[in-house]
């Protein structure tokens, strides 16, 4: 098998663990957090909203490529690659891959807050390099179904940061309940990681006490909503469309 099937080998199966991976990496900033604890910098206010502002914005990057994709694109399968078409237009005009590029931005965020400084750059090189590899595999995989329409389209767009000036506006219609279907998973997630980053923070300060019930509040929410959520996806048609 040559080097370039082994890439693409290798990406096929970043893209089927990609909702896993992830986590482990912020196993190893759990752990880091106990061993390099900054209470001063978990308490910054103005760290805490960039963080938090990285997070939202990666979310909405997300929202945006989703909420007006052409159908079985931009999705959450897992198994294998999925397109019957070449999303080109909207946010896909500025940049190839928004999705990705909303990860990377909501995890940066979260790598914000765990106050270390130098893991901050050192994850954001791993989830490069990490996405670029998954990227490698799409792009094969796009290439063989579509052609010459997705070397025109690689060529004039750029792979991750956006061209603003490049934008071509997108006649899909803007769908919340796309949107609220395939990302909701996303949300309740980093609903999860900021709530196991504030418990653990406030353990650390001795602040557990004295905030026990918002805590305890936050967490019965996030399982309600991710719960529900997932009851409406799975056993009613709230999310199908008109």
């Amino acid at each position: 098998m040559s080097d370039q099937n082994q890439l693409e080998k290798l990406g096929n199966q970043f893209f089927k663990y990609r909702g896993q991976i992830p986590v482990l990496f912020f196993l190893v900033a759990f752990g880091l957090m106990h061993y390099f604890p900054n209470s001063g910098h978990w308490t910054q206010p103005s760290r805490i909203l960039f963080a938090l502002g990285l997070v939202i914005f990666g979310h909405v990057i997300r929202a945006l490529a989703v909420g007006k994709r052409a159908q079985h694109t931009s999705g959450r399968n897992r198994d294998e690659q999925v397109a019957e078409a070449l999303n080109t237009t909207g946010i896909y005009s500025m940049m190839r891959h928004p999705l990705y590029l909303g990860n990377i931005t909501t995890y940066m965020g979260w790598a914000v807050f765990t106050g270390i400084d130098w893991l901050v750059p050192v994850f954001l090189v791993l989830f490069i390099a990490y996405y670029r590899l998954i990227i490698y595999a799409e792009e094969q995989f796009l290439y063989r179904k579509f052609g010459s329409m997705h070397s025109d389209w690689k060529n004039k767009t750029p792979l991750l940061l956006p061209a603003f000036w490049k934008y071509q506006s997108n006649s899909q219609p803007f769908s919340l309940k796309v949107v609220l279907e395939n990302e909701y998973s996303g949300w309740a997630a980093s609903m999860t990681t900021a709530w196991v980053l504030w418990f653990f923070q406030t353990y650390v300060m001795g602040a557990f006490q004295s905030k026990q019930c918002e805590i305890l509040a936050s967490a019965l929410f996030i399982l309600i909503f991710g719960l529900g959520m997932r009851y409406l996806k799975k056993k009613t048609n709230v999310f199908k469309a008109s």
